[in-house]
């Protein structure tokens, strides 16, 4: 795998806790200037925070299958993640475009095609079967670099 397309750094915030109830939780970022615009869609990325890189699917956009006229979020689904990320600083490099952000007709059709995703960039990842935890060697050799 090639270099990031880029990295952005943010804040993780509190957000509706959509994701959570879906059986995907989200650290919800809140960007630090200057930060890149990408387009709206679902990215395979690495977070690092606390000298661990993490694997994980991020969407961009405004969550369209909610109607609710939300800002443009970035939201950040690690994989084997059970901890708290809340108010902590973190880096996320965004590796690779996996599809558009769509609206679906109801939350069953959104958390299957999230769980496409997850599958999707774990492959991507060479992850299946693992723990989405690494140090920054293993992600390296991960990513191909």
């Amino acid at each position: 795998m090639e270099q990031p397309i880029c990295t952005l750094h943010g804040q993780v915030v509190s957000g509706k806790q959509v994701g959570r109830t879906l059986g995907f939780p989200t650290a919800n970022l809140s960007l630090l200037p200057p930060h890149p615009r990408l387009e709206h869609g679902v990215y395979g990325v690495t977070l690092l925070w606390n000298g661990q890189t993490h694997a994980g699917v991020m969407n961009v956009g405004r969550r369209p299958t909610f109607h609710d006229g939300a800002p443009i979020s970035h939201e950040v689904h690690l994989f084997e993640w059970d901890g708290d990320l809340y108010g902590a600083c973190v880096y996320v490099d965004v590796h690779f475009y996996v599809r558009p952000e769509m609206a679906f007709s109801d939350l069953t059709q959104l958390q299957k095609q999230i769980e496409r995703d997850v599958n999707s960039v774990k492959a991507a990842f060479r992850l299946s079967g693992q723990k989405g935890r690494t140090s920054r060697a293993e992600q390296e050799a991960m990513i191909g670099l």
